[in-house]
């Protein structure tokens, strides 16, 4: 679920659960529980030292609404804090009441808290004009291939991943960015996305590659190091959490931020991000 930052004090109103940093600016809740009945509660987030009204930000719920929080039994859901903002910004996250100005049950975030990050990897280089730069791994299921080249004129050329360091037959076929499992075509200097199929993630496999899967050919791969990859975020695509591009006005960013959250559109809902909305990447 990402890094534990812990369990919700149980204080009013039947509130427990444990929250999880997804990444530096997304939240999980686990096993949320809340009985409904307060007044006014939301999810908020301070930088007072102990939940209060100075210094709260109120977050959305999990559906993107700005009303009171319903009745949860047990539920699991995925929030995000404000644009511009992350982690870092905050002390603590509560269930406030906004009518009585009473704690329902928070945590506090701890400033060594150490969320999920990107992590960059090998670049391509091989046979028939394979090149990249470094892959990113954005989270647990999700690759970005920066300025990806291939020329295209081999008959059966795959996105391929698998164990070990490096690809075989016994290797798994990926689909490309546009979701299909057909012969790769020609690509010039183009960054896509890739989304692993299934509950595959990264830490199943060992390598990625360009692979053709008549001829059993490595055009090209790179490792994925496990230790490198230690401290990615989990799979958003699983949570139901759209990976953090803009829409619009893709800006440059460091991976460690990647990418800035307060530029362009949104999408609330999982959708495989489009090539052509991605950020360029720092050197």
């Amino acid at each position: 679920y990402g890094s534990e930052v812990g369990a919700l004090s149980e204080l009013q109103h039947g509130v427990r659960g444990k929250l999880y940093a997804v990444d530096s600016r997304t939240v999980y809740l686990k096993d949320f529980n809340y009985d409904g009945v307060g007044p006014a509660a939301y999810f908020y987030v301070g930088t007072s030292k102990t939940p209060s009204a100075r210094g709260a930000v109120r977050l959305r719920d999990e559906r993107g609404g700005a009303g009171p929080l319903r009745k949860y039994r047990g539920e699991s859901i995925t929030l995000s804090l404000p644009d511009g903002s992350t982690l870092k910004d905050y002390a603590w996250f509560s269930v406030w009441c906004d009518d009585y100005s009473v704690n329902f049950g928070s945590v506090e975030i701890p400033k060594s808290l150490e969320y999920p990050k990107p992590a960059k990897v090998g670049a391509l280089r091989g046979v028939h004009g394979v090149s990249s730069d470094p892959i990113v791994v954005v989270d647990a299921q999700t690759l970005l291939i920066p300025n990806f080249s291939y020329d295209g004129e081999a008959p059966d050329a795959k996105f391929w991943v698998g164990r070990g360091d490096k690809p075989s037959p016994e290797g798994i076929r990926i689909p490309d960015e546009n979701g299909k499992e057909t012969p790769l075509r020609k690509y010039d200097k183009k960054t896509i996305v890739l989304t692993l199929p299934g509950e595959l993630t990264v830490f199943d496999i060992g390598h990625f590659a360009i692979w053709c899967e008549a001829f059993t050919v490595n055009f090209a791969h790179v490792t994925l190091p496990r230790a490198v990859l230690s401290n990615v975020p989990p799979s958003l695509k699983m949570l139901g959490v759209s990976p953090q591009f803009p829409v619009a006005e893709p800006q440059q960013a460091a991976v460690g931020e990647y990418p800035p959250r307060d530029q362009g559109t949104w999408n609330s809902a999982y959708s495989p991000p489009r090539s052509h909305d991605l950020p360029s990447l720092p050197a």
